[in-house]
């Protein structure tokens, strides 16, 4: 089997297997810029990988609950390789490019989907399970259920002959399930932390009616779902299969994804990183690993991290309340960094001890404004005020843990905010181990030492 692989639409080299290795091969005479990876330029010599696909080719492979849906509905195009599930789903999915069986085109026709009608949806786990099987053929990680679908265009942006025109897909639409109730609800209020802010980019979100869908706008793409941007994680830079995403630190992420920014840039690129990394402490989001770091680019000169994505409470589960941090820092894996991040954000980022402090106490006040959003919406939403509570909960402990404790700070948290609420204490931790076969969102907790 031989697959095409495309840039921006434009065929520029081949993906095949030879005897236990895959191979990449470029056209002849493919323009420089059109470099499939930022580890794999254009060359020659063939890019060869021992026994398993590229990690860049793996990188937006399914996982999880949308893999199992794939292998349902398409079962007779697998073979059991890596190679054989690109060719199904490659041709449609994150970035500029795509891949497809030997002479097909990228893209795949697929029925519209009404945007509008899915945020004001009764989004039962069923309903979300149908779109997912309907829209399965496209290239997109992660546990949770997740779809990316064409739009169907509003009344406003008809054809000039009445008719709707169709945009390719501008947003990735994210699920809840039964371990993560109302997860829309607790992603987009864990996001907007530090989206309110407006110090870094921050990918654009837009919550259902019923807190259970997210709709996550592409950064990659134009107006129109046109892809402009290449997109690679930190997993794939690192040379690691998505299931050991969590087997490395913040450190060598760093490391992995600095190699790559222009001179220029590196200043501002690393203090984003170092938003990132104070906003999953506060909001306690234990689900930041190396997959959910990543670079995007037009080319070589324009190569920085992407807009912060997939921020969730992951505390306010009770069934992953006890998880550490994803990734260590400074050979430590727990909320209570310590003098850890600081020292960190010192030597790594060239980040002071005062401007990390000011950065910490400038999310810890927006945390305590779009906590008493969340408080306020559970008043108008009985349904959401189980998951509201936890969430306000984490925020308070995850503030108290980062806040110097001798600072003169005239709003410390959200105590009062809750007491107001009348929120009882959080529900307690799940003791049981969650291991990866069983979890849809985390890697089994680390032992501590």
């Amino acid at each position: 089997m031989r697959l095409d692989v495309q840039v921006s639409g434009r065929t520029v080299a081949q993906l095949y297997r030879e005897r236990d290795e895959y191979v990449l091969k470029y056209l002849r005479d493919t323009d420089v810029a059109d470099f499939v990876s930022l580890t794999m330029p254009v060359r020659d010599e063939a890019w060869r990988w021992p026994r398993d696909l590229h990690p860049f080719f793996r990188q937006n492979l399914p996982e999880g609950y949308l893999l199992n849906i794939i292998r349902e509905e398409f079962g007779p195009l697998l073979d059991g390789t890596d190679l054989s599930l690109l060719a199904v789903v490659g041709g449609t999915g994150i970035g500029r490019v795509t891949v497809t069986p030997e002479g097909g085109k990228p893209g795949l026709e697929m029925a519209p989907l009404q945007i509008d009608s899915l945020l004001k949806a009764d989004n039962t786990t069923e309903h979300f399970a149908s779109l997912v099987r309907r829209y399965a053929r496209a290239s997109i990680s992660g546990m949770v259920p997740k779809f990316i679908a064409p739009e169907e265009a509003s009344d406003e942006a008809l054809g000039p002959l009445g008719k709707p025109t169709l945009r390719t897909s501008r947003h990735i639409i994210k699920g809840s399930d039964d371990s993560t109730p109302y997860l829309g609800f607790n992603e987009f209020h864990s996001m907007r932390v530090l989206e309110r802010l407006n110090v870094v980019p921050v990918a654009r979100t837009r919550m259902s009616d019923d807190g259970r869908v997210l709709l996550v706008e592409r950064f990659d793409v134009d107006e129109q779902g046109a892809p402009t941007h290449g997109l690679e994680d930190a997993c794939g830079l690192l040379g690691l299969p998505p299931h050991e995403k969590y087997a490395t630190t913040t450190e060598k992420v760093l490391n992995a994804t600095r190699a790559y920014l222009p001179p220029a840039q590196v200043r501002v690129q690393l203090e984003r990183f170092g938003w990132h990394v104070l906003t999953n402490y506060v909001v306690r989001n234990a689900d930041c690993h190396a997959k959910n770091i990543a670079l995007y680019y037009t080319g070589l000169g324009d190569v920085g991290f992407t807009p912060v994505y997939d921020i969730v409470t992951t505390q306010a589960y009770p069934r992953y309340a006890n998880n550490p941090p994803g990734l260590s820092i400074d050979g430590r894996q727990t909320w209570a960094a310590g003098k850890a991040l600081q020292r960190f954000f010192s030597a790594w980022l060239g980040i002071s001890p005062r401007h990390c402090a000011d950065m910490v106490e400038r999310l810890c006040e927006s945390a305590v404004e779009v906590g008493k959003e969340v408080i306020e919406a559970a008043k108008n939403e009985p349904c959401w005020r189980p998951v509201a509570k936890q969430m306000v909960h984490a925020w308070n402990e995850g503030m108290a843990s980062l806040r110097d404790p001798k600072a003169n700070v005239a709003v410390r948290g959200l105590d009062a905010a809750i007491a107001a609420a009348g929120f009882s204490d959080p529900e307690p931790a799940e003791q049981t181990c969650v291991t990866i076969g069983r979890s849809e969102l985390l890697a089994p907790p680390r032992r501590k030492r």
